[in-house]
């Protein structure tokens, strides 16, 4: 089983109303270290969401521009979500490029997995870097629960560059 999108939705919701497009900026900028999820996820379980009841939809009438449309967690929504946040954890699942990489590369040179090794390495630092400057730039505002999470994606990235790095080190002996 694997978290789905509606849970984040909820999750998201239960903090302010939010337009489609905000909640696709969450997806791509704040919890995007922890899930992620295509563009074309929000609308659909936007839609199923409001159907089964758990938000609302409220239309801004807009001029000079497209008509805006405003989401807002409903009191059963709160309560699913909720439900969801007293169940049972669901396992990470980890979906890793490189991972799939080396374990069918029999046929690849050490110089290519070093290079897919190397640029693996290239992308953990890089959202380490990010994770902690949002960490710096945030943490006297955030709600320690976020910062726990925040922390844990920090960690997280920086046992893989640990472990990257072990690699290239195997490689290179």
């Amino acid at each position: 089983m694997q978290l789905q999108a509606k849970y984040v939705i909820l999750g998201l919701l239960s903090t302010r109303t939010m337009s489609g497009y905000e909640i696709k900026k969450s997806f791509e900028g704040d919890i995007s270290f922890f899930f992620d999820a295509s563009y074309g996820s929000v609308y659909p379980t936007l839609n199923k969401l409001e159907k089964e009841g758990l938000i609302v939809k409220t239309t801004i009438v807009q001029t000079d521009r497209p008509n805006k449309h405003e989401y807002a967690v409903t009191e059963a929504g709160k309560e699913a979500l909720s439900d969801y946040m007293k169940g049972p954890l669901i396992e990470d699942q980890v979906r890793s490029d490189l991972t799939m990489r080396l374990y069918f590369g029999q046929k690849a040179g050490e110089s290519e997995m070093a290079g897919w090794i190397r640029q693996g390495l290239e992308q953990h630092r890089a959202k380490l870097a990010e994770l902690i400057l949002l960490m710096e730039e945030h943490q006297a505002h955030m709600p320690r629960s976020t910062k726990l999470s925040l922390q844990y994606g920090i960690d997280y990235h920086q046992g893989q560059v640990n472990a990257l790095s072990r690699l290239l080190e195997q490689l290179d002996s």
